[in-house]
């Protein structure tokens, strides 16, 4: 029976897609059940739990890093429901296996990493084929001259001053979001790569190193050497 002492260590990770979904708690509550109910039946211990509200392609995600960070530390494992509350993208999910991440999903509890990779594909590609999908329907739409969202007559009238301050917190948003992702990269692989670069290694193998230590671009995608060269010139 395992103690407090010897017992798995998780870190669950929960995340929801609007600031809708996480003020009410929809979508939330499910993947907290799931993740305790999985760590009780490993008679596991959980060393915290994180909750953020993003979307899955957005790789500026503050809350992920915090977990990650802490995980790393307490030598724990990263729980999350379901393989798409990680990420929707396959670079994230690729970069986080390669640097160490200790990682867990629910729904394929017994998956190797290499299944997980390629769940991972598999998901990325069906998102890819349902946005497809989507601009087709609205290109069709407005070919026949339909007026879609925010373009149909008289739906910002009266409004017009939160569409515009609207526009300008989510620019700046995103700008701060872009900003601090930067920077953190920046932090992470900028010292390693001038330190391989003074010693005189190529472009290729500084981007072969950052790879291998699960050290994602700006992007989330794997590093070559052009990125190397922008980074170094930064």
């Amino acid at each position: 029976m395992n103690t407090a002492a010897t017992a798995q260590k998780f870190v669950v990770y929960t995340r929801v897609s609007t600031a809708e979904q996480g003020a009410s708690g929809l979508g939330l509550d499910a993947q907290r059940h799931s993740c305790r109910a999985y760590v009780a039946s490993l008679g596991g211990v959980i060393v915290r739990e994180f909750v953020e509200v993003a979307s899955g392609d957005d790789d500026a995600r503050p809350i992920l890093g915090e977990a990650l960070k802490l995980a790393k530390r307490t030598r724990a494992t990263v729980l999350v429901s379901k393989l798409d509350r990680l990420s929707r993208v396959v670079a994230k999910v690729a970069g986080l296996i390669r640097g160490g991440t200790e990682l867990r999903v629910v729904e394929c509890a017994g998956a190797s990493t290499l299944e997980l990779q390629i769940r991972a594909v598999i998901a990325e590609e069906e998102r890819r084929k349902i946005g497809e999908r989507t601009r087709d329907a609205l290109a069709s739409a407005k070919r026949r001259g339909v007026k879609l969202g925010s373009a149909r007559p008289g739906h910002w009238k009266g409004r017009e001053h939160r569409r515009q301050a609207g526009a300008a917190a989510g620019s700046a948003a995103a700008a701060a979001g872009r900003r601090e992702l930067r920077a953190d990269v920046y932090s992470e692989a900028l010292p390693l790569a001038s330190t391989m670069r003074a010693g005189g290694s190529s472009l290729r193998v500084i981007a072969a190193a950052l790879n291998s230590k699960g050290i994602a671009t700006v992007q989330g995608s794997s590093w070559q050497a052009q990125t190397v060269k922008r980074l170094l010139g930064a």
